[in-house]
C-alpha cells in the first residue's frame, strides 16, 4: 500500500449528506465488486442459466429432507440466486420456510439468518432470492467494521491491507458470499467489539447477543467483555458486568426455545446428522482407540463427496498457525487472546475437522495478529497484489466446487 498517498486515509466522500471515509468505502466497493464478479464468473462457467447447478438437479442432488426446498423453488426462482446456495444453505432455507419442526436436526442451526431471510422475503417474495441477498449484504458490511477494529491495533494503512487479506482469503470470501452465517457472524461480532472498545457497553452487548444467536460460538465474546468489565470501578462495574452477560442470556433464551418446541434444552447438541465426521476429540478418543493409526487416513471420512483439493493444506494451516497467532495475540490484547483460545478449543472439540478451516477463518483477532506488522511499501504492495489475485482465483475454484456438490467445508 506504499503507493497510496497519505491524504487518502483522511479524505471523505459525501453521499446523500453522509460523510464516509474513503479508506473504508474503497475496499468495501472493491470487495463487493469481487463478489459480484465471482458470481458472474461462476454463473457463466457452470452455465447456470440453462443447466442449473448440482443443487437444482433432482437426479444428482442428495435425497435429504432439507434439500427439498432447493428443488421445490428451482422453477419459480431466478436462476442467478442458485449461484449462492448449496450444502447447509438448504438447512437455513428449510428453517426459513418450514420452521424448526420439520427436522430434529434443524436445531443445530441458529435462528438469526432464517429470521432475517423471512423478513427480507416480505419484500422480494422469493425465499432463495431473499436469503441470498441477506447473506451477500452482510457478507460485505462486515468489511469496513473489521477495518475500524483493525485500526485500533495497527496503522490505517496496515488495516486497509489487512481488510483485503482477510476478506479475500478463500474460505472467508466464499462463505461470506454464499448462504451461510459467516458474514452475519463477523458483522455482529466485530460491531460488538468495536462498540465495546469505544465504551458503548449497551450497544456492544446487544450486538454480542445477536452474534450468539447467529452462531453458538458467538457467546464466547462474553468472556473478554466480562474480563474488561470487572476492571471497572464502582457502579460502572456492575452496569458493565450486567450488560456483558447479555450474550449468555440470549443463548439461554435459545435453549429455552429448544425446550418449548423440541422438549430438549440441548437439542442443538443432540443433532446426529454430522456425527460421522471426526472432530479432534472423536478422532483421538474414539476413532484411534477403535481403528489404530489407520484412522488418520479417514479423518475426513463419511463426507458425501471427497473434500476439495485445498482441505488438507487448509486444515494443517489451521492446526499449526492458529495456536501461534493466539499466543502472539497475548501481547496485543490478553482478553482477545483468551477469546481466540476458547473459540479454537471449542472448534477442536466439537467441530468437524474437515470444516475447521472455515470455522477458524472467522476468528478476527488472528487476522489482526497476522497482518499487523506487514511492511507498507511499494515492493510489498506488488507482493500483496499477487497474493490477493491468487486468493481470488482460489476462492473462485472453491465456489465452483461448492456449486458442483463437492464438499468444501
Amino acid at each position: 500500500m506504499g503507493f497510496i498517498r497519505e491524504g487518502f486515509f483522511e479524505e471523505e466522500y459525501s453521499i446523500l449528506g453522509l460523510r464516509i471515509p474513503k479508506r473504508l468505502l474503497v475496499p468495501f466497493l472493491i470487495l463487493l465488486g469481487a463478489k459480484v464478479a465471482g458470481a458472474l464468473l461462476s454463473y457463466s462457467l457452470l452455465n447456470i442459466g440453462s443447466s442449473g447447478t448440482f443443487w437444482m438437479d433432482p437426479i444428482r442432488v442428495f435425497s435429504w429432507d432439507q434439500n427439498r426446498v432447493l428443488l421445490e423453488n428451482a422453477n419459480g426462482t431466478a436462476s442467478w440466486a442458485y449461484t449462492f446456495v448449496g450444502w447447509d444453505s438448504a438447512w437455513y432455507l428449510s428453517i426459513m420456510t418450514r420452521g424448526y419442526g420439520f427436522s430434529s436436526q434443524s436445531y443445530a442451526f441458529s435462528p438469526i439468518l432464517p429470521l432475517l431471510g423471512r423478513g427480507v422475503n416480505l419484500l422480494f417474495k422469493s425465499p432463495v432470492v431473499s436469503i441470498a441477498i441477506s447473506s451477500l449484504v452482510f457478507g460485505v458490511l462486515w468489511i469496513p467494521i473489521y477495518q475500524l477494529v483493525a485500526e485500533m491495533y495497527m496503522s490505517k494503512k496496515a488495516a486497509l491491507a489487512s481488510a483485503f487479506i482477510f476478506a479475500l482469503s478463500p474460505y472467508v470470501f466464499l462463505f461470506t458470499t454464499v448462504v451461510y452465517t459467516e458474514g452475519l457472524f463477523l458483522f455482529f461480532t466485530l460491531s460488538s467489539w468495536y462498540l465495546f472498545k469505544k465504551g458503548k457497553i449497551a450497544f456492544a452487548a446487544g450486538f454480542a447477543a445477536i452474534s450468539a444467536l447467529t452462531r453458538i460460538v458467538g457467546v464466547v465474546l462474553a468472556i473478554p467483555m466480562l474480563i474488561v468489565s470487572l476492571r471497572q470501578k464502582g457502579a460502572q462495574r456492575i452496569r458493565w458486568v450486567a450488560f456483558s452477560l447479555l450474550p449468555i442470556v440470549a443463548l439461554l433464551s435459545w435453549l429455552a426455545y429448544c425446550q418449548l418446541t423440541a422438549n430438549d434444552y440441548l437439542a442443538l447438541m443432540h443433532a446426529t446428522e454430522w456425527s460421522s465426521l471426526y472432530s479432534l476429540r472423536t478422532l483421538l478418543f474414539e476413532g484411534f482407540p477403535q481403528n489404530g493409526f489407520s484412522v488418520f487416513q479417514d479423518a475426513f471420512q463419511n463426507s458425501p463427496t471427497q473434500p476439495v483439493w485445498l482441505a488438507p493444506l487448509a486444515l494443517l494451516a489451521a492446526l499449526v498457525i492458529s495456536p501461534i497467532l493466539i499466543y502472539k495475540t497475548i501481547k496485543t490484547e490478553k482478553p482477545l487472546a483468551l477469546y481466540s483460545l476458547v473459540c479454537f478449543v471449542w472448534i477442536l472439540m466439537v467441530g468437524a475437522l474437515v470444516s475447521m478451516p472455515r470455522y477458524v477463518a472467522v476468528l478476527f483477532p488472528l487476522w489482526i495478529q497476522l497482518t499487523a506488522k506487514l511492511p507498507m511499501n511499494k515492493k510489498s504492495a506488488v507482493i500483496l497484489g499477487a497474493v490477493l489475485v491468487v486468493s481470488f482465483i482460489t476462492s473462485l475454484s472453491l465456489w465452483v466446487d461448492f456449486l458442483n456438490g463437492q464438499f468444501v467445508a
